[in-house]
């Protein structure tokens, strides 16, 4: 909803860079890609040293890469179908990367596995109703979109380090990730019910 109800203001930040980008001749498909070779380095590194704090530093700096391709193909006048789809699947390898890493560091297997299902069906469900009708990106500002997603995980994990509060006997990431589970869930059926009346409208 973030992404799509405020667009033009994230504009602001991501155009500068991109114009530089778009000079240098970098291409979006290549920021896309190096975005995915770096969440997979920030997952690895978490691996390894269990530095949760540098591992959100190099989330966001993943997630940078994700707002440049963007910019940089409108910019650039080289948006494409497959840019779009790489930059899809690109999303999809990002977050199934980070709850994967961070759920083997804290050990919180069950809500990583319940709010990722939530988050690749959430995705899912708008794709899928687009190959029964034809709906754009404006139609679907459901409640946790990827960016809601990764801003409430980032700063549930983040709240986790450094505010060490255990409500209920958890620290302040589990019940992000119950939150994010139930939320996820409950967007895949706000989707569920617009894809309904899309395809009940659309189809007579």
């Amino acid at each position: 909803m973030l992404t799509t109800t405020y667009k033009a203001w994230f504009d602001r930040f991501t155009d500068p860079p991109g114009r530089l980008l778009v000079r240098l001749g970098v291409s979006p498909n290549t920021l896309t890609i190096l975005g995915v070779l770096l969440c997979l380095g920030a997952c690895l590194y978490l691996l390894v040293s269990r530095n949760i704090t540098i591992f959100i530093v190099l989330c966001l700096a993943c997630g940078l890469f994700d707002s440049l391709d963007g910019a940089v193909a409108r910019l650039g006048e080289r948006s494409s179908k497959f840019g779009a789809y790489l930059d899809a699947m690109a999303d999809r390898y990002f977050e199934s990367m980070v709850y994967v890493a961070v759920a083997a560091v804290t050990g919180y297997w069950f809500w990583s596995a319940v709010a990722l299902t939530g988050a690749l069906i959430t995705s899912y469900a708008k794709a899928r109703a687009g190959l029964e009708v034809t709906v754009t990106n404006t139609e679907w500002p459901d409640m946790l979109e990827r960016t809601e997603r990764g801003a409430i995980y980032l700063l549930g994990l983040g709240l986790s380090q450094w505010w060490p509060i255990r409500p209920g006997g958890h620290d302040l990431f589990y019940w992000t990730l119950v939150a994010l589970a139930v939320g996820t869930h409950a967007t895949v059926l706000q989707r569920v019910l617009r894809a309904k009346r899309l395809i009940q409208a659309r189809s007579r």
